[in-house]
């Protein structure tokens, strides 16, 4: 694929969406994404075809080998044809002996290598007490769950952030399952392309476990997000923070930050507009609070985005995507 086409796919993306772009092409979105880092910081130059090691042409493609080795951890006792049986039912096709290959490649065949391997440790991931208020500006995210009652039909909605500690910078995406797999899209498809762009250094990544949400494989979980972080350039502990036993200055930092959000969207919950209306809506009421909605630092009274220019010493300039409204 040439670079003309990248672009093209880029372009599409910002514009239609990302997920439904990505599977036009057959492409996975942390391709996306590192073609979308690529242009960014260097242009068409970026998207050029780069010469890599060759790898055999039938090995599976490194996006779906995660997924196999995620459910070998989460269910070691399963052979092969059995986690092909798994893969199918969260739309992944590979033969049984695509599967073998794999656990062979990672010294998995057996059942006791499995075993072994389901019990380490994921790094860095833990719920001890952890140094926010000491971070620097990118350094600290946290990311929770708001419930909005309901809209059209009684259908239930809620709002996914991710907002950091110190800065404020924030992501919101409405939702309207409960499901961990929308913390990973919005942490995918908003948060670390702006993480990416601003130069932050996140050390520290905050799960509030709200009641509503409660994570119920941890291990599976952990494993995803660490691989989308790794694969972003991102090496972070991962934390979990009961919701009902948080620090007054994390309820006060939430409870600020959902005023924001619900203040366009609850005046429009009982008009039944079309979600796709709210998300749009919700995407420009969030861009403004980190451009210009204007708080007290100490003593200076700045938006985020100012805050985070003024903390790390460099003149930060969003790329063209954030004033954009994007579908998903």
């Amino acid at each position: 694929m040439d670079s003309k086409e990248k672009q093209t796919i880029l372009a599409e993306g910002q514009k239609y969406g990302i997920t439904a772009t990505c599977e036009k092409y057959g492409i996975s979105r942390t391709l996306y994404y590192r073609w979308l880092h690529r242009f960014e910081t260097k242009g068409m130059e970026g998207l050029t075809l780069r010469k890599a090691p060759k790898s055999p042409a039938n090995r599976t493609p490194k996006d779906l080998e995660v997924k196999v080795l995620t459910l070998i951890r989460t269910y070691p006792a399963l052979g092969p044809r059995e986690i092909k049986y798994l893969l199918e039912e969260i739309e992944v096709h590979l033969s049984e002996s695509a599967v073998y290959n794999i656990m062979k490649r990672h010294n998995l065949s057996r059942r006791e290598q499995r075993m072994a391997f389901s019990r380490k440790k994921l790094p860095k991931s833990t719920s001890e007490t952890l140094p926010y208020e000491d971070s620097k500006s990118g350094e600290c995210w946290f990311l929770f769950l708001t419930a909005c009652g309901h809209w059209q039909e009684g259908k239930p909605l809620y709002i996914y952030s991710i907002i950091d500690y110190q800065s404020r910078i924030a992501c919101s995406r409405l939702y309207e399952t409960l499901s961990m797999d929308c913390f990973e899209d919005l942490l995918t498809a908003a948060a670390l392309p702006v993480a990416q762009n601003l130069g932050f250094q996140t050390k520290y990544l905050v799960f509030l476990e709200d009641a509503q949400l409660q994570c119920k494989n941890r291990n599976l979980f952990e494993e995803k997000v660490h691989e989308i972080l790794h694969t972003s350039g991102f090496d972070p502990e991962l934390h979990f923070l009961k919701s009902d036993a948080l620090p007054k200055e994390i309820l006060s930092l939430r409870e600020s930050y959902t005023k924001v959000c619900l203040s366009s969207l609850m005046p429009r919950l009982s008009k039944s507009e079309p979600l796709s209306s709210l998300k749009i809506d919700l995407q420009r009421e969030i861009r403004n609070y980190n451009l210009s909605h204007q708080m007290l630092y100490e003593d200076l009274l700045l938006s985020p985005l100012e805050f985070h220019r003024r903390s790390i010493g460099v003149g930060t300039i969003l790329p063209l995507w954030a004033y954009m409204d994007r579908d998903y």
